[in-house]
């Protein structure tokens, strides 16, 4: 016996369900003489009648009534099986992976990857964390990583790179530490008790050199590995620290006093992938990156403009961007109840 299409279940159930070939060769868009075709030859096939006719109508056989419970389970499982696949082509279900350089978790890839789950909830995200850009080209490069995110340029072909945003480091200190008139020069943090959160990172990495540049070094007091890790140790009046702005704005919040330094340090992020690698997850993750970075650096100048300084600018965009996550949270919950 010939194998059974999906198709020749779908037109036998329409006939039952509508109570006739008329009906439901009209539901399906089909002519009744291809309906009554495809229907005699499923009976064929099954070498027994499914359909007995009563008067004008038709009802079903014994075959056919053994038939309607599995018909329908498997229409209802290769339903099931298009929409799995449909959710893994949408990115509503599935996994992408991404590899961070050391410090590059906390900010800025936490805020991005909020705005990634948020869009696709169902998604499940793999984090990997490496101490050096190299250590991230090469997650990517050798399949382990969909994408990576550095914060300075590398030397592989391999891999496309895209410069997908710029930070501003600045100047963390514990509270009620005097502020100065401007940004803060460098060469005036000599004997400044510091603390170090992942020293490995491009961010401390920078502005130690430019310090050395100027004949001052830092003096680190504590180092942590993680940046996240020096904002409590601030606050407890340890000593000051270098954060980008957005971790810095978070210390802000808490206490902590935040100025500009100079010459300012900008940091510049890059995002890595494989060349002709556009897959539904490594453009969708591309694309929120892209639309959160421009998102935050519009409206950072769009304050910068109006006069504002660095700190301030960034702590009204900030505000602005929580209020709008609570408000879309609220209506979510009141929808949901």
């Amino acid at each position: 016996m010939n194998s059974i299409e999906v198709r020749q279940l779908e037109y036998f159930l329409a006939v039952h369900d509508h109570g006739g070939v008329t009906r439901a060769a009209k539901a399906l868009h089909l002519s009744q003489p291809s309906l009554s075709q495809a229907i005699r030859s499923l009976e064929r096939q099954l070498r027994t009648e499914l359909f007995l006719r009563v008067g004008r109508g038709l009802v079903l056989s014994p075959a056919g009534q053994a038939l309607v419970g599995p018909a329908r389970q498997v229409i209802r499982s290769v339903e099931r099986a298009q929409t799995a696949v449909l959710r893994v082509r949408e990115l509503h279900a599935g996994q992408i992976s991404v590899a961070a350089g050391a410090g590059l978790v906390a900010d800025p890839l936490a805020p991005w990857l909020g705005c990634f789950r948020r869009k696709y909830p169902d998604t499940v995200v793999r984090v990997e964390e490496s101490e050096s850009d190299d250590g991230v080209a090469e997650l990517v490069r050798s399949g382990d990583c969909d994408l990576g995110l550095t914060a300075g340029s590398i030397v592989c072909e391999e891999l496309e790179q895209l410069l997908v945003s710029e930070q501003h480091v600045v100047l963390v200190s514990p509270p009620g530490t005097p502020r100065s008139v401007g940004p803060v020069p460098l060469e005036r943090l000599a004997g400044v008790p510091m603390v170090a959160g992942d020293r490995r990172g491009q961010a401390w990495t920078d502005v130690e050199r430019a310090m050395a540049a100027r004949g001052v070094g830092a003096t680190v007091v504590v180092e942590v590995a993680r940046t996240s890790s020096t904002i409590p140790l601030v606050l407890a009046g340890v000593g000051s620290t270098f954060l980008t702005l957005r971790l810095a704005i978070e210390a802000q919040a808490r206490g902590a006093v935040v100025q500009e330094i100079t010459p300012a340090q900008v940091r510049r992020l890059r995002l890595l992938r494989r060349p002709g690698d556009r897959s539904i997850g490594v453009s969708a993750f591309t694309n929120v990156i892209h639309a959160d970075a421009k998102r935050w650096v519009t409206a950072l100048q769009q304050q910068q403009d109006l006069g504002l300084g660095l700190v301030a600018a960034g702590a009204v965009v900030d505000a602005r961007i929580r209020d709008a996550r609570t408000a879309a949270t609220s209506r979510q919950a009141r929808l949901a109840s």
